[in-house]
């Protein structure tokens, strides 16, 4: 019939002008996500008007040409069963154009009729590319082993005449397909560059199961035959990135670092290796260069987000490996995760600067975002946000700003108001259930976020000279922190609420307790108050013992004319070691007693004339 070849010209034509538009989109910098969409709809329209009429052998080629390109650009658009059944669709169309009738709607079987009806015909090369489709899908899946089932029902002859061992890295690599392309026909996408994408894919789907299984060996074994595949410049790192994965697990974390450099080399932007090499030098405790990699990692993540928008890729990596696979292998915190992290280990180490600058694009970019104080987070490895905003007032207080703490802290203050108990007795010998026990938790982190604002902001006060009011503050800071009571003395002895969490609560509400009493004894010294400084450090020592705070004590005794005492906290202090029980404090509490820098050169003097008077 005279209007079958019209047809088939005119759909030729129709889907060359599809490819068209999309190969002049592709070569651009940054390839547009709504031509991928014009360009997936249009092939779908296509598709459409070809299928609407019984298949032929006549339009067979352009049919499974047609199919091929829409299922590419689908793969953005559709779930991998929405794709494999339009494939089912078209492969029974095919072998019904072939005159061949078959009912299965097992993929192994239809395939398996498919490769005999059709696999020594003038179609080959057509077929093949629709395999490729299915080889695609079944690994966006993980699916390996119908992959190497597919593989083996096409490399058939190849399979009984070898003596190998039949498994997928070999089945992949020995693979011939035919690769040859119709100029009159063109394609989204030619077979050989998805062949070559899929190989080596499929090669990193095998060593990231490995890593799962926690077979770090057996994985770099297979990473090694990864690196000599071709591959594009983004993919090439994540190879370089996953046996650097597979080292550090190892416990040879040089190694790892070394394959880490190797693919930020490759790909400057790749940022699960910027992040890995960040935790190994932190492991190694080498903290300049942990800042320098999570410096880099969070300029590369914001120039991602700026450029990703409206970009679009035809095969993404994050396609072809699912959702699993890239869980696994670009494992990289949030943005706001990753700069929480920078700015704390800057502070911690003492690049204060640079970590009050982080501290306040953090809160900037979470006001901006519209986050509530207190209710919402960024997910659950991301502190809470009255947890980030007294870390950024002790950066600010450390960076001598002041004014900018007391503003910080405010906000802390301002948002716990109505959700501080008025008192909160804690029982160690009752036993909660998991719902009791988060509440009584999220109770003492509104005391204990309260009392340590008030706290930070005395700090600032002492620190303007403003000893009244810093009195004041330490003062609010304590009545807060008091409010949570537990009923036993030896509760650490005991699983308070159940959980360690509520240790680590009640650990951190005494040292802030500690240290709001030393500040307010301080205070009072300076001002000649020497009752109320005494009573205010003995009960700080009691909470936090140390060697200062026994000078402190020694000061205040000299003071009183109690020589006697004083000499005594005075070697006291110096028998015991400078370096104070270890507690594990957040961030903002390690500010005080540090920071007092008392003169204790007259007291120490007036010690060693009464110590030498003494003896003699």
């Amino acid at each position: 019939m005279s209007f079958v070849p019209c047809l088939v010209d005119r759909w030729s034509e129709e889907n060359n002008s599809i490819i068209l538009t999309w190969k002049q989109n592709e070569r651009g910098l940054e390839p547009n996500q709504n031509v991928l969409k014009r360009c997936c709809s249009e092939s779908r329209k296509l598709l459409q008007k070809i299928q609407g009429i019984p298949a032929a052998t006549e339009r067979l080629e352009l049919e499974m040409t047609v199919s091929y390109n829409t299922f590419l650009f689908s793969l953005s658009f559709s779930n991998a069963s929405e794709i494999e059944e339009s494939l089912t669709h078209s492969l029974l169309r095919a072998l019904e154009a072939a005159g061949s009738q078959v009912s299965c709607s097992d993929p192994v079987q239809l395939w398996e009729a498919v490769l005999q009806t059709l696999g020594s015909s003038v179609y080959v090369p057509y077929v093949h590319k629709l395999l490729l489709i299915q080889w695609m899908l079944w690994l966006m899946q993980c699916q390996l082993e119908r992959v190497l089932t597919l593989l083996m029902q096409t490399d058939h002859k190849n399979v009984f005449h070898s003596s190998a061992p039949v498994n997928l890295q070999t089945e992949t690599r020995n693979l011939a397909l035919s690769m040859e392309e119709d100029s009159s026909l063109m394609v989204a996408m030619t077979a050989k560059d998805l062949k070559d994408l899929l190989h080596i894919c499929t090669v990193i789907c095998q060593g990231v199961e490995q890593m799962k299984m926690e077979k770090y060996s057996e994985a770099l074994d297979i990473f090694q035959e990864a690196k000599g595949l071709p591959s594009p410049r983004s993919l090439l790192a994540q190879i370089h990135t996953l046996p650097g994965q597979s080292f550090a697990k190892l416990g040879q974390p040089h190694c790892a670092l070394h394959f880490y450099r190797k693919a930020v080399e490759v790909d400057c932007a790749c940022h699960s290796a910027l992040y890995q090499s960040a935790l190994v030098f932190r492991q190694l405790g080498n903290p300049k260069a942990e800042m320098e990699a999570l410096h880099l990692l969070y300029s590369a993540v914001q120039l991602h987000s700026d450029k990703s928008s409206s970009s679009a890729s035809l095969v993404s990596l994050a396609t072809l490996l699912g959702g699993e696979q890239m869980t696994f292998i670009s494992r990289v915190p949030s943005p706001s995760l990753i700069l929480h992290t920078l700015a704390h280990t800057c502070v911690f180490n003492g690049s204060i600067s640079d970590g009050v600058e982080y501290y306040l694009d953090l809160l900037a970019s979470l006001q901006s975002d519209g986050k509530d104080l207190i209710h919402t987070g960024e997910g659950a490895s991301f502190p809470r946000i009255p947890v980030v905003y007294l870390e950024a007032g002790f950066a600010l207080l450390k960076a001598k700003r002041y004014s900018d703490a007391l503003v910080v802290c405010e906000e802390v203050i301002t948002s716990t108001l109505d959700f501080i108990p008025e008192r909160l007795l804690l029982d160690a010998d009752e036993k909660q259930n998991v719902a009791d026990s988060d509440v009584v938790l999220e109770n003492v982190d509104f005391v204990l976020w309260a009392g340590a604002a008030h706290l930070l902001q005395a700090q600032a006060h002492w620190k303007l000279k403003d000893t009244k009011e810093a009195i004041t503050n330490f003062t609010r800071s304590i009545n807060n922190l008091v409010k949570v009571l537990i009923k036993q003395k030896d509760w650490k002895q005991k699983h308070l609420g159940n959980t360690e969490a509520m240790v680590e609560r009640m650990v951190t509400l005494e040292a802030a307790k500690g240290q709001a009493l030393a500040g307010r004894g301080f205070c009072f010294l300076e001002r000649g108050e020497l009752k109320e400084a005494l009573r205010d450090l003995h009960l700080s020592f009691q909470m936090t013992p140390g060697s200062h705070i026994k000078m402190l004590l020694s000061e205040v005794l000299w003071r009183l004319d109690r020589r006697e005492e004083a000499s005594a906290h005075w070697r006291e202090a110096y028998s015991t070691s400078d370096a104070p029980k270890s507690v594990n404090v957040p961030l903002y509490l390690q500010l005080w007693p540090d920071d007092t820098a008392f003169d204790f050169s007259e007291l120490k003097k007036k010690m060693v004339e009464y110590i030498q008077a003494k003896k003699t």
